[in-house]
């Protein structure tokens, strides 16, 4: 998948991204939103899952998913996609860091906050379903739900 960032500056940066490189990105965006404090105040799994809801349809309402993309001036990295290989994230006064960068050379960091978050995740859903890469955008999804344990009776 090709990532292709455009900053306020009209640079654009563009990485290429694996099945594997997204499953990464999707753990670091699933950590940012169970971080929220709206959604890690909730007492049960389905409480938290509705305020997420609640964000999400908000964040969606506020995006604009039909612009196209605009080409850039300048392109800071090269003009060919390096192969995205290492990802730094971390979490701090409700936004996302998250660092991408080649095996050598310079990377980007990008900072979400929660609406940019849910947005990002919309459009990485979206071309993951196109890819038919099979990754599940949310995580807790394969997680059994609370109370209940597979249990190994001898």
């Amino acid at each position: 998948m090709l990532l292709r960032i455009n900053t306020t500056g009209q640079e654009e940066f563009r990485f290429w991204l694996t099945r594997r490189y997204c499953g990464l990105i999707i753990q670091a965006l699933n950590a940012h939103r169970s971080a929220d404090p709206d959604v890690s105040a909730q007492s049960t799994p389905v409480a938290k899952k509705a305020v997420e809801a609640f964000k999400q349809e908000a964040a969606n309402a506020e995006g604009n998913f039909e612009q196209a993309f605009q080409e850039a001036k300048t392109y800071p990295l090269g003009e060919h996609p390096a192969l995205a290989q290492r990802l730094k994230y971390s979490i701090d006064s409700g936004l996302l860091a998250l660092t991408i960068e080649p095996k050598e050379g310079r990377g980007i960091t990008i900072k979400l906050d929660a609406k940019l978050n849910f947005n990002v995740s919309k459009l990485l859903g979206a071309a993951i379903a196109t890819g038919e890469w099979q990754l599940e955008m949310d995580q807790t999804a394969l997680e059994a739900p609370q109370g209940v344990v597979d249990r190994v009776i001898n």
